[in-house]
């Protein structure tokens, strides 16, 4: 974290001006010393050159006297004793000899940094005019008042720039930390706002110039930001709200996901056909890792497909790429389709989820239904044709008693491809929501006892005791009789075809407890139906021997029953079974005056057969 903060921005800018002050200032304080120097040798060396002269000057007056050697001595002496700066003096004549040499001792480092200067023996007059030399000075300077100079400007120089080079770094610090201070300042407000806390302002008292504009400026904006929203707010919750129910009143499941397939969106419906327990459950969740109760990752494979055909031709992708989805349970129809933006980019795809169980089951039940047709017409109409080619081609040669029986296959064959293509007639007109039967007020207690002896014949071939138990004086309803009659002539065939030899059948008909509603049911001691079947029994196309035994048959028949009783004598079917010990199905028809009007009336000879 140290070092984070250390390595910041503004310090690196703060370290960076720091470094540049330095070498400016080192780089001027060299350039004044190196100047400073310069002037000062010049000056020393003037100072030399003006030391020679005094000492000609001096020496000139001392040669005119009496003495000269003395008095010359005596000059130079007192001269080298009071200069430290002088180190050495030597007067010559003018043929060159050396006339007097005085000096002090140097080491051999101060000898190297000595100063040397000589000057002529001249005389100058009171009018004005200058002798000719008569000899010279020569006069050795030891530097020392220099090297003091040089030492003691040297130091305030250091010093002042020190406290110059300080007072700058100082000043840039503080101006950058302050300025750094406001600026987060800033930051935070912008942050503030970026959250969504509209009216966020900034303190303006302890800022300055153009940062104070910019804070003026940033709480000007912030202001009119909380104006907005307070003004759209309520615009913005709306449609929020609205397209939310929208997408939660949908039926079909809707589940948005970005482009590496996380869900972004789901509504409540695909939450229940995906099993999720709520859409937070389902928020970032990869759809290609959602896995089956059986293991396998459906959507994985439907999802590579949609982006590999989208990624080589995008703009040929249909609006709609759909697939199927069958799970154990659970058959659904996936389609989906790309988010683009305004430049064609893909940001995700949308998934439709629609449940078609029922509609594959009605499928395969519809393909099933065929094939049980197809078998059940060609087995009567095989049988027929053999029958009627024998008779023709061989007619004369065959006894009365055959003759006959065979007529009476042909009889029987026929009534059995009559009932079926009656069936089916049947079910497609009954399926006809225009389509009602005209009631009228009828007892039904013959209906019943008519159906029972029409079937009797059937029973008896199988040994069945066939039974009913009426009750006495029951009341009359409104009922269509022959589509009564067709009702329980299918109940009792059912029963008798699924009652094993010897069996037993019951029909019973009575008031139910609440005294509403007439309850007709039959009774079987057959073979029974399993628990899971009990509600698909009266669907159409459904049909329990394809599971359980062979017994062919349409799979229309109980559907049709459940047709002419619910939808066109606004009653209702129920079913009983326990396997292996029977079935028990029946009907219940509300007594009372009908509750709706008759919209078209069949026709007689279709009426006869429902």
């Amino acid at each position: 974290m140290w070092k984070n903060n250390f390595f910041s921005s503004e310090n690196k800018i703060l370290l960076f001006i720091v470094v540049a002050i330095s070498c400016s200032f080192l780089i001027v304080a060299y350039g004044i010393n190196i100047s400073y120097i310069n002037s000062l040798n010049d000056n020393y060396e003037h100072f030399t050159d003006m030391t020679a002269k005094v000492l000609a000057q001096g020496g000139m007056e001392r040669l005119s006297t009496n003495n000269p050697a003395l008095e010359l001595k005596t000059f130079a002496d007192s001269m080298l004793v009071s200069s430290e700066d002088i180190a050495g003096i030597e007067y010559y004549d003018g043929k060159g000899d050396l006339l007097y040499k005085s000096s002090k001792s140097l080491s051999s480092d101060e000898l190297k940094r000595s100063w040397d200067s000589s000057a002529p023996l001249r005389q100058t007059l009171p009018d004005g005019t200058v002798t000719q030399s008569k000899g010279s000075v020569h006069v050795k300077l030891t530097g020392k008042t220099l090297r003091d100079i040089r030492s003691a400007t040297g130091s305030i120089i250091f010093w002042v720039f020190m406290s110059a080079w300080f007072i700058s770094i100082l000043a840039v610090s503080m101006n950058t930390y302050f300025l750094s201070k406001h600026l987060r300042t800033l930051v935070r407000g912008v942050k503030r706002l970026a959250t969504g806390d509209f009216g966020y302002k900034i303190l303006e008292h302890d800022l300055w110039g153009e940062l104070k504009t910019l804070a003026e400026s940033f709480n000007d904006m912030s202001v009119r930001l909380r104006a907005y929203e307070e003004q759209n707010l309520e615009t913005i919750t709306f449609e929020r709200n609205k397209l939310k129910a929208i997408l939660l009143s949908i039926a079909d499941g809707v589940v948005v996901c970005d482009l590496q397939a996380k869900v972004a969106i789901i509504n409540d419906s695909a939450c229940q056909m995906l099993g999720y327990k709520s859409s937070e459950w389902a928020i970032g969740a990869n759809l290609k890792e959602y896995i089956t109760e059986t293991g396998a990752r459906c959507f994985e494979p439907i999802i590579a497909d949609f982006e590999q055909i989208y990624q080589k031709s995008p703009n040929d992708l249909p609006q709609l790429f759909t697939h199927k989805l069958e799970n154990p349970e659970k058959a659904l129809k996936v389609m989906l389709s790309p988010i683009q933006d305004t430049e064609g980019n893909m940001l995700g795809f949308v998934l439709i989820l629609h449940d078609v169980t029922k509609e594959t089951e009605v499928d395969k039940m519809k393909t099933s239904f065929i094939s049980n047709v197809s078998h059940e017409l060609r087995t009567p109409v095989t049988t027929i044709k053999s029958y009627v080619d024998t008779i023709y081609n061989h007619g004369k040669d065959l006894d009365p008693e055959t003759y006959n029986e065979f007529i009476e296959t042909i009889n029987v064959e026929t009534d059995r491809l009559k009932k079926l293509v009656n069936d089916i007639l049947d079910f497609s007109r009954l399926e006809e929501g225009a389509v009602q039967l005209e009631r009228e007020l009828n007892d039904i207690t013959p209906v019943i006892n008519l159906t029972v002896q029409s079937v009797k014949v059937l029973a008896d071939q199988k040994r069945i005791h066939l039974s009913t138990a009426i009750e006495s004086s029951l009341p009359k309803l409104y009922i269509n009789s022959d589509s009564i009659e067709r009702v329980l002539r299918n109940l009792l065939s059912n029963a008798i075809k699924y009652t094993d030899d010897g069996g037993r059948i019951r029909v019973r008909a009575e008031v139910t407890a609440m005294g509403d509603a007439l309850e007709v049911s039959v009774q079987d001691s057959g073979i029974g139906i399993p628990e899971e079947h009990l509600a698909h029994i009266f669907d159409r196309f459904y049909r329990v021997e394809n599971k359980v035994h062979t017994v062919k048959g349409t799979g229309l028949g109980l559907h049709l029953v459940k047709i002419a009783i619910e939808k066109h004598h606004n009653g209702e079917v129920f079913v009983k079974s326990d396997v292996g010990s029977g079935s028990t199905f029946g009907f219940r028809i509300p007594l009372g005056e009908p509750d709706t009007e008759l919209t078209r009336t069949l026709p007689t000879e279709r009426a006869s057969r429902v």
